[in-house]
């Protein structure tokens, strides 16, 4: 039998408490254990037991608030998710949690149970580490019973394409190839093209079509974010386009949609 999901909800207000129970079992997504402490200090303590697998963090605790209270429990994680679960809806707060590590940011007046079940099982997903397929574990033979990996052929395998739309010359579109964007060569490179479309004076609008990619890891949001910003203060118009549903979704449910210009299919 499949072991319930450990959540560690860490709030003082047995009301939310209750309420995170409740939408836990509404949601339908997997089953759910959930502790709760009421301060940061009982949190911290909890998570150096271990048995945790991913935190739900109210930002306003009575020994912390702010985004220090992520900060200071993120130090003590241990590689563990934190999902941010608060009642303060601030844009600027939400993106510099985010830049810091958290797996999400949700506001408790917005979500509802199958956001709140989904946000912490692709937190946690998002925090395994991606399949290692190029490196083949040694053994008595050299080679690995299970698995052949053949690293030139990945290694070689381009990360992306760069093309200039035909019907408008200012449009240039960065096509990711991979399904998975998590590998960091992959996303240098990505990036390193994006960079480099910025300063070419016949481009005015940048897209990265999503249309291959399934999934984008934490590191791959960053890059996106970097580059917006860049591209903002160069005056050109950074568009993402093609993407799956579930991609849309890993954006839309972190509230990316309000930073990122999406164009919808």
């Amino acid at each position: 039998m499949q072991q319930p999901v450990q959540i560690l909800l860490i709030e003082d207000n047995p009301l939310f408490v209750e309420l995170a129970r409740r939408m836990l079992d509404e949601g339908k997504i997997d089953e759910f254990s959930l502790e709760s402490v009421d301060n940061l200090a009982a949190g911290t303590e909890r998570l150096s037991q271990g048995g945790i697998d991913a935190v739900l963090l109210d930002l306003t605790l009575p020994d912390s608030s702010g985004l220090a209270t992520f900060t200071r429990l993120h130090a003590a994680t241990d590689g563990v998710p934190t999902v941010i679960f608060t009642s303060v809806d601030d844009e600027e707060l939400s993106l510099a949690a985010l830049d810091h590590g958290a797996a999400d940011y949700l506001v408790k007046s917005e979500v509802n149970a199958a956001w709140l079940a989904k946000s912490l099982i692709y937190a946690i997903q998002r925090n395994r580490p991606a399949p290692v397929i190029d490196d083949v574990a040694d053994s008595a033979d050299g080679t690995n019973a299970d698995t052949v990996a053949e690293p030139e052929e990945v290694d070689t395998r381009p990360s992306h394409e760069t093309d200039q739309s035909p019907e408008s010359p200012g449009k240039w579109i960065v096509t990711p190839s991979e399904e998975r964007l998590v590998k960091a060569k992959a996303l240098e490179q990505i990036k390193s093209s994006l960079l480099n479309l910025l300063h070419h004076t016949d481009c005015n609008e940048a897209h990265v079509d999503l249309s291959h990619v399934e999934y984008l890891g934490n590191a791959a949001i960053g890059m996106l974010l970097s580059v917006h910003q860049q591209s903002a203060a160069a005056d050109i118009r950074l568009v993402l386009c093609g993407m799956k549903p579930q991609v849309r979704e890993q954006l839309t449910s972190r509230r990316f949609d309000k930073v990122f210009d999406i164009q919808h299919s």
